[in-house]
């Protein structure tokens, strides 16, 4: 097989979905540790990744903000046949995706069958709906007789001494010491319906601060402020609120910080994985089945099993049924139970 000397991985899909990549950018700089590595992917994307060693130069596509439409598409485009790259890997499975990579001429173009306009990749690998996503983006070296060791397949993500600097002063202020046992509780998620209640996620808080003495950490977006506002009034135990109030790169060192993560099925649960903290992820509408749990030994699962799960691939805007049960009946017993079963707190 050849060496490939200029190597593009596209994935502009969600940060968790982002973080689920990355054992494929040590794949391929082990295969081919004299090629350049080029990833192209969404800004948040660029943030999350960019101290990753294997990682030689990101491109960052603003699809929903500056680069939006067929004129952001054709700059792309352009650039990309600029660089003259050798092959390309994409996870993602759009159309964009593929129109992209077909105009940019890469000669050599790997992607799933299913992924929409297949037709337009030279290599087309299929897409096993039962394994795991991080199992199911490395299959895509198969064409090409890489196989991954088990240690390799993991998820991960690199923090730089400026963040950790940064992160340190955030904890300082807060009056978080050193040995302060610290929970992390991301109660947000781009799908309402992927949300566990706001009063479940406040009565867990209250639970975890008396019954481990721990400082919980509220961590999340601006766009998830609002949720983390309401669960702040139902509190007793006040937690430190950081929604909205770090970088992605800050809050990949403040999960670090964490002996524990607490959330829905959504990109912190990923990032702490990444960083082997422990997870406890409550799902609602999707199933683990999907194949985008946290990837790794310390992830426990809280979810119920009902007739109507899953009612969606990513989540709906509103329960179908109208009764919201698969998050509605997940008790704080459950999650404490869960947290119990993980056995790193004392």
């Amino acid at each position: 097989m050849r060496d490939y000397k200029k190597i593009l991985v596209v994935q502009t899909a969600f940060p968790g979905d982002i973080v689920l990549t990355t054992p494929l950018f040590k794949a391929l700089k082990k295969r081919f540790p004299e090629s350049k590595l080029t990833v192209l992917t969404t800004p948040p994307g660029y943030e999350l990744l960019s101290n990753i060693k294997e990682i030689d130069s990101l491109i960052p596509y603003d699809k929903k903000g500056k680069d939006k439409g067929m004129s952001g598409l054709m700059r792309l485009v352009r650039r990309l046949r600029e660089e003259r790259f050798d092959i390309c890997f994409s996870p993602h499975c759009s159309y964009r995706t593929a129109l992209i990579l077909y105009g940019a001429g890469i000669p050599v173009r790997v992607g799933f069958s299913d992924a929409s306009l297949s037709f337009l990749y030279s290599n087309r690998v299929n897409r096993n709906s039962s394994s795991h996503e991080v199992e199911r983006v490395l299959s895509l070296l198969e064409p090409f007789g890489i196989s991954v060791n088990k240690a390799d397949k993991a998820p991960y993500l690199e923090i730089s001494v400026d963040t950790w600097n940064g992160v340190k002063k955030i904890f300082d202020e807060a009056g978080v010491s050193s040995t302060d046992t610290v929970i992390g509780v991301a109660p947000g998620s781009v799908w309402a319906t992927k949300r566990w209640t706001t009063e479940g996620y406040a009565s867990l808080i209250d639970r975890l601060a008396e019954k481990y003495d721990a400082k919980v950490i509220l961590i999340g977006s601006t766009s998830e402020k609002k949720t983390g506002d309401e669960i702040l009034t139902l509190t007793k135990n006040r937690p430190i609120d950081l929604i909205g109030k770090t970088t992605l790169q800050e809050l990949i060192a403040v999960i670090d910080r964490c002996q524990l993560l607490i959330g829905n099925d959504s990109a912190p649960g990923h990032i702490a994985a990444a960083r082997m903290v422990p997870v406890v992820s409550i799902f609602g509408p999707t199933v683990p089945a999907f194949g985008y749990y946290p990837y790794g030994k310390d992830a426990v699962i809280v979810d119920k099993q009902l007739p109507c799960r899953p009612c969606h691939h990513h989540g709906p805007k509103e329960c179908p049924e109208g009764h919201f049960r698969c998050m509605k009946d997940i008790t704080v017993d459950d999650v404490m139970a869960a947290v119990d079963k993980i056995g790193v707190l004392h």
